[in-house]
């Protein structure tokens, strides 16, 4: 029978003539249905639709070539097991790592090598050449020379996998294939002479070829190939050689001319001599046909602008009747922009398709399932586990989760194992047994086995008892169990059947977490669907927006073949006669692509492009503009543009309702919203004001900041971090220093450290510091905190030789004394307003009625001299100042803030210089005050203790950024949303 090519431009009614004939078939009732085979399972769809349409609803059937290969062997008899993409790529590993590597050896390690090789080797299959055929043609190419180790070596990977194939008793989709071929060479009546029509590709392999010219030549079938091809034309010289090669094979050529009924009528002047003139010798500008605005262009400052200007042009189109599934955004890579276009697209309202896979680890389920695996088998983290248990589904209670990373964050756990203790020695928890069923699974199997039960649990959790009908996401989910369940399956059967395959914890998590999860929806009529230009090339739309016409984007740079790049394959060529397919000349098959986009649109083009990237760096657009420019004589006419800085729309082009609120409010005066102000709910300011007893520290932070206050000492949020470093640190200090002393005063009599006595309380220190290491926790990780222990030993035995050196009457009298505390002896202390202070003053040192408050800080006191007291509210040395007054009766001498760290020891505050005597001269002459400027300072914190406690009472919530964090600025600004 006869091999018949239908040849001719796009919109040659190419498509009429394949499917008349095959109408025409269908009428014929003696003969079996005939075969209609397209690229995609997008086209599958389609020309089902457009079969129906035309009247043809049963009989046809469509598919795919690798359906027509499994009609084949069904056919044929032909019957294998076929190696899915993840069984073979384990082959592939293990092809790699069994194979005697020498020169490949170095490059073998790295990720990507195992992927190159199943592509070189899937080449192979579809170019039809066998292990002992690439050998010869490699030692031919080879000889005796620096190539021949190799050469050995890529054939040995080739080798090593088809043995791995039929070890394991698989064959690839290449292979099934090829071997489908071959039982229909062996019994070609086995077709029964079904005609076979193929419509929409540009491109064959020589299996394909092959397959074509057997089913033609020899099965009796009537066998018609469209092809995009027209003599001449730069177009089309990406098509040529597949041209020559079925003419070579015995096909009679049908050429058609170029038509313009396809288009729209306000379209078709424009479009139609796009299609004839594009890539083609410039004409003069007198001859060139004008777009009309039926082909514009895009300019874009960033890929979100480039994607926000489509969102809005595909808006418009559907305001206007345009439905949504005649509309295509093509993109050369559209993975590359899917996160991009599901913002946009999805902030606008679009109903979209797109062709895009995420990782298994990138979606909920998988995330949990090897977060599983992580804890039950390798070294998993305590993050892992609550990964885990944050599964949707698992916990009914996920707050359980939360409160449990709070523990194992103050607790400084880093293994799952130490986060599953603390889950499981909390009351209403349970124990995590399932890690420990994955961890005792005898061998492998068993261990995939009960990782597959496991999936299904975890996939079933959240829609236990519901019966839910999946959408959206929830379809997400479904497919990525699915993807894991059959990757499971798949493992378990590829080492059951070969015992050599290697596979461990590892391997198992690495393969099952880049496993390729499809996400989003499937092409549909009511659906705008962002495709590929491949994925188009067999239908045409009512509006095209070519997106992405950039520089090395569209067209592509081509990128060598791993192995045998194509001047090699030249030489393998002339030196052996095998011929493998030549793919680094990119820019033909770039310009045919490019071709198809504008030439598939009815009734409007758009061509986008950006002039920079979102970072403000240059672009260089695609020279496929200027070759439109050639075509199209005002093309720069119709320009849309949006800009890098344009973060709104003019209010008359806004796509969207919120879109153009956003644009009126960019429009007006700008208004600083209102931060926090003074409380007005009862039930607030009845909090407040019961609150009798308060810290002099949260007195201070009121001062400072009333925000802050009500943040951290009403609010007071739970903490899911440890406490910070300095702060464990500063607390471990004040009990080794008050340890110190006392024990000092109990051995020599004396609580004052002098020359004579320094050694003692040198090794009291180093004593206490050691008994109460156990209570502070500095860090999670030992080596900080062996560091930090010594760093501290040094500060502190640094502090306490200061102290020896200094002169004065005063010796530490009261150590870490407490106030208002239920347990204390002292009560709290009321001060102005009627409200009563608590606290704890580190230290007061007393002599002759005099007493000095001093306040222990961890670093820098510089901050702390007096004449800063008042700009920034420092009061609280001062507050203890007038509590000793009130509790010890004795008369306050200053107040000081001591720093335990540092070069300069000398501490800053204030002191009276009437009590010099009994302080001595350990201070900073500006710091000492006489008698009217120490009492004024004692009068300005006492009024301003009283302005702040009546106005923490009366719930007076004022924000001050300025002085609300210890170096300036805002402490919690996602609360208070005031600018400084």
């Amino acid at each position: 029978m006869a091999l018949r090519l239908v040849t001719g431009p796009a919109n040659a009614a190419k498509a009429g003539a394949v499917l008349g004939s095959l109408r025409d078939r269908l009428e014929d009732r003696t003969r079996d249905s005939p075969v209609l085979v397209v690229p995609s399972f997008e086209d599958v769809e389609h020309s089902r639709r457009e079969l129906a349409e035309r009247g043809a609803v049963f009989g046809a059937a469509v598919l795919r070539f690798g359906a027509l290969f499994e009609l084949i062997a069904a056919r044929t008899g032909h019957r294998a097991r076929r190696a899915s993409q993840l069984q073979r790529m384990l082959i592939t590993e293990e092809a790699v790592r069994t194979a005697r590597l020498d020169v490949l050896a170095a490059s073998a390690q790295r990720p990507g090598f195992a992927r190159a090789a199943a592509r070189f080797t899937a080449e192979l299959e579809r170019s039809m050449v066998e292990p002992a055929r690439l050998t010869r043609a490699l030692r031919d190419w080879a000889g005796n020379g620096p190539r021949r180790a190799y050469a050995e070596e890529v054939a040995e990977v080739y080798r090593r996998y088809r043995d791995g194939l039929d070890a394991a008793g698989l064959e690839d989709e290449e292979l099934y294939a090829w071997r489908a071929l071959e039982a229909l060479r062996a019994e070609p009546g086995s077709w029964r002479a079904t005609p076979v029509f193929v419509y929409g590709f540009d491109d064959f392999t020589r299996l394909e070829l092959a397959t074509l010219e057997e089913l033609s030549a020899h099965a009796g079938a009537d066998v018609t190939v469209s092809l995009p091809w027209e003599r001449g034309r730069e177009a089309f010289k990406a098509t040529s050689t597949i041209r020559q090669e079925l003419e070579e094979r015995g096909a009679v050529v049908e050429s058609l001319e170029a038509l313009s009924e396809h288009y729209a009528p306000g379209s078709r002047r424009a479009l139609h001599a796009l299609e004839r003139s594009l890539f083609e010798t410039p004409r003069p500008p007198e001859v060139r046909a004008r777009s009309g605005g039926v082909v514009r262009l895009h300019r874009a400052g960033g890929e979100r602008a480039e994607v926000e200007l489509c969102g809005a042009e595909v808006l418009r189109m559907l305001r206007e009747g345009t439905p949504p599934g005649e509309i295509a955004m093509v993109l050369r890579e559209p993975e590359g922009y899917a996160s991009m276009v599901e913002q946009v697209f999805g902030s606008y309202g679009i109903p979209y398709s797109i062709d895009r896979s995420v990782p298994l680890a990138h979606t909920a389920l998988g995330h949990g399932l090897l977060a599983m695996l992580r804890c039950a088998a390798l070294d998993g983290t305590a993050e892992d586990l609550l990964a885990y248990l944050r599964t949707p589904g698992l916990l009914r209670e996920p707050s359980l989760a939360d409160r449990l990373e709070g523990e194992v964050r103050r607790a400084g756990a880093a293994t799952a194992a130490a986060a599953r203790v603390i889950w499981e020695r909390t009351d209403n928890r349970w124990p995590l047994e399932e890690l420990d069923r994955l961890a005792g699974a005898k061998d492998m199997p068993g261990c995939l086995t009960e990782l597959d039960s496991r999936l299904s649990r975890l996939f079933s959790a959240p829609y236990r008892r519901r019966a839910p009908v999946l959408r959206g996401s929830e379809a997400d989910d479904a497919r990525a169990f699915t993807a894991a369940h059959d990757a499971l399956t798949e493992l378990r059967a590829v080492i059951t059947a070969d015992p050599r395959v290697r596979l461990d914890h590892q391997r198992v998590h690495d393969t099952l977490a880049e496993l390729p999860v499809r996400v989003g929806e499937e092409p549909q009529p009511d659906r705008v669907q962002v495709a590929s230009p491949l994925s188009i090339r067999a239908r045409r739309f009512h509006a095209v927006i070519v997106c992405g016409l950039q520089e090395d984007e569209f067209p592509r740079r081509a990128a060598p073949e791993a192995f045998l790049p194509d001047a090699d394959r030249r030489d393998i060529a002339r030196a052996s006669g095998l011929r493998l397919p030549l793919r680094e000349d990119q820019l033909e098959r770039e310009r045919y692509l490019f071709y198809v986009c504008a030439s598939r649109a009815e009734r409007e083009l758009v061509l986008s492009t950006r002039y920079c990237d979102e970072e403000g760096n240059p672009q260089a657009s695609s020279f496929f503009v200027d070759d439109v420019r050639e075509a199209l004589l005002d093309l720069d006419e119709h320009v849309r543009v949006r800009s890098l800085a344009d973060v709104t729309w003019p209010l008359d082009e806004a796509p969207t309702p919120a879109e153009w609120e956003r644009a009126v409010a960019r429009s007006g005066p700008r208004r600083i919203p209102a931060g926090a102000g003074a409380l007005s709910a009862e039930a607030a300011l009845r909090e407040v004001a019961r609150r009798e007893v308060v810290s002099a520290g949260a007195i201070e932070r009121f001062a400072g900041c009333p925000v802050k206050w009500l943040v951290e000492d009403v609010l007071d949020p739970e903490k899911l971090e440890p406490d910070p470093e300095q702060m464990v640190r500063g607390s471990y200090a004040h009990r080794v220093l008050e340890l110190t002393y006392r024990r000092l005063r109990h051995r020599t009599h004396s609580r004052r450290v002098t020359p004579a006595n320094l050694a003692e309380a040198e090794r009291i220190l180093v004593e206490a510091l050691k008994e109460c290491q156990g209570e502070f926790r500095l860090s999670p990780n030992q080596v900080r905190v062996r560091a930090a222990v010594r760093r501290l030993e040094f500060d502190l035995l640094r502090y306490l030789r200061h102290e020896s050196g200094r002169d004065g009457l005063l010796e530490p009298e009261h150590l870490e004394l407490r106030f208002g505390f239920d347990e204390g002896e002292h009560p709290a202390v009321e001060i102005e307003g009627g409200l009563r202070v608590r606290g704890v003053i580190d230290r007061v040192d007393v002599h002759g009625g005099w007493a000095l408050v001093r306040d222990y800080k961890g670093g820098k006191v510089e901050s702390y001299k007096a004449a800063d007291w008042e700009p920034k509210n420092r009061f609280q040395a001062a507050l203890y100042m007038m509590v000793i007054e009130r509790l010890l009766g004795l008369r306050a001498a200053g107040g000081v803030y001591v720093p335990l760290s540092g070069t300069e020891r000398r501490p800053r505050g204030m002191v009276a210089e009437e009590a010099l005597d009994e302080l001595g001269g350990d201070f900073y002459k500006n710091d000492v005050k006489p008698e009217d400027e120490f009492a004024a300072s004692t009068a300005w914190a006492q009024g301003a203790i009283t302005d702040a406690a009546e106005r923490m009472r009366t719930g007076r919530i004022e924000p001050c950024p300025d002085s609300c964090a210890y170096r300036g600025g805002c402490s919690h600004p996602s609360i208070c949303r005031v600018e400084a």
